[in-house]
């Protein structure tokens, strides 16, 4: 659900999005055992593309399983709002996709599964569908972030390129950005693309939540200092900020050649960077200690039971394990997400010429921080960040982030204690 923080307006530049869903059908009804039927539902949201990725594993597991039938139903748009709808009306599919940012708030509806660790690439993938000690979806596909480097622009300012494999510090990031950055207007170069907050903040060492969800610490001091950073390179105009970015896609401005770096790579913008031939680039990763890693993951409905159950578990159990699975996360130079199985990590690294360095994102995979889950997550965080974006500098406004965090601080972890 790519947070779909990618490229987003003013308002909502600092969100993360908690579901990437673009559709409109509600779900279908197939969760219940139906005098022995072991055909299923299944229920998605997300791009063409991504929708094709899943389809595709769908028809991969019908040729194994010969002889059953799973429905897809892409949902394209309100995916968690249609899903809730679904189950509340005892109507939901049999398999849900499910992101690790929304499973707090959905577990109660969903059949505790068992999930082997050993088969992923890093204990974070499978760890990422727990909740409260328990296993309540299959881990899917990663979608960690990297960060894109214009070739040409680090060329001609004299600046040495980064590490492929070792990530920059933050200062290091700083100083890099305002050598990059020159020009004035529109002809402006910027060292950096926009900095989302909460990335950076996690890229500093610090976090949105404490690790058991009962308080925001945004607030406390690396939130703060990180918060200043954030205004201190939109000031200085290493950076844009929200508002100049408003209703625009950064790609295009890195395609320009406005953008000498662009920190919000994920395995979804591969597409959008494969036309990209000029400006040169290539992939390192993200500074510091990286950007917050989301985990896409597939439960199987409470209500499922017979047959219908057993081919619901199966059909987890292929998508998350099976190589044949996995390598259908990547759909021509489109990518649903980074494959989870040692087996098909190089899957993705194959779609461009080595010089890309998709490997990076391989890399990303094994290093990846994942956050807590929270219910009511787009809710308490969407709140707190309407707060920043509208009396700090993060967003519009022109107030001290070293008062207005803790503030915002305070009230969310009483959103959190209220839940």
């Amino acid at each position: 659900m790519k947070f779909p923080y990618r490229l987003l307006p003013a308002a909502a530049a600092l969100a993360l999005a908690a579901g990437c869903a673009t559709g409109s059908q509600p779900a279908a009804n197939n969760s219940k055992d139906d005098g022995g039927s072991a055909d299923i539902t299944f229920s998605f949201w997300g791009t063409n593309s991504e929708a094709a990725s899943l389809k595709a594993i769908a028809a991969k597991f019908e040729q194994a399983n010969q002889g059953t039938k799973v429905t897809t139903n892409w949902i394209q748009s309100d995916y968690e709002q249609k899903i809730q709808t679904s189950i509340a009306g005892g109507t939901q599919s049999t398999v849900m996709e499910i992101s690790n940012t929304s499973l707090a708030g959905f577990a109660p509806s969903f059949a505790e599964q068992q999930v082997d660790p050993g088969k992923y690439v890093q204990p974070n993938i499978s760890s990422a569908m727990q909740f409260q000690g328990k296993y309540y979806a299959m881990p899917l596909a990663a979608k960690p972030k990297v960060m894109a480097i214009n070739v040409d622009a680090f060329k001609a300012a004299g600046v040495p390129l980064p590490s492929t494999t070792t990530p920059l510090t933050l200062d290091e990031f700083k100083t890099i950005a305002a050598k990059l950055s020159h020009g004035d207007g529109k002809a402006r170069v910027f060292g950096s693309s926009n900095l989302w907050y909460r990335g950076w903040l996690s890229a500093a060492g610090g976090g949105y939540y404490n690790a058991d969800a009962t308080q925001c610490t945004f607030g406390d001091e690396t939130g703060v200092k990180t918060a200043q950073y954030v205004v201190d390179m939109q000031k200085e105009r290493y950076a844009p900020t929200s508002l100049d970015i408003q209703g625009q896609d950064q790609a295009q401005w890195f395609a320009a050649g406005r953008l000498a770096t662009f920190s919000d790579f994920g395995p979804w913008t591969v597409a959008d960077f494969a036309k990209i031939s000029k400006p040169g680039w290539t992939l390192v990763p993200v500074p510091g200690k990286g950007f917050p890693m989301e985990v896409d993951g597939l439960a199987i409905s409470k209500s499922a039971s017979g047959k219908q159950l057993e081919t619901a578990k199966k059909f987890v159990e292929f998508a998350s394990t099976q190589q044949v699975a996995q390598d259908q996360l990547i759909q021509g130079n489109t990518a649903l997400g980074v494959p989870i199985i040692a087996a098909s990590t190089p899957t993705l690294e194959k779609v461009m010429p080595a010089d890309r360095n998709l490997a990076a994102f391989t890399t990303a995979l094994k290093n990846g921080l994942v956050g807590v889950s929270v219910a009511r997550e787009a809710q308490i965080s969407g709140d707190a960040e309407k707060g920043m974006t509208s009396y700090t500098p993060l967003g519009s406004g022109k107030d001290d982030v070293a008062k207005v965090l803790p503030q915002l601080a305070a009230k969310c972890t009483d959103a959190l204690k209220q839940q």
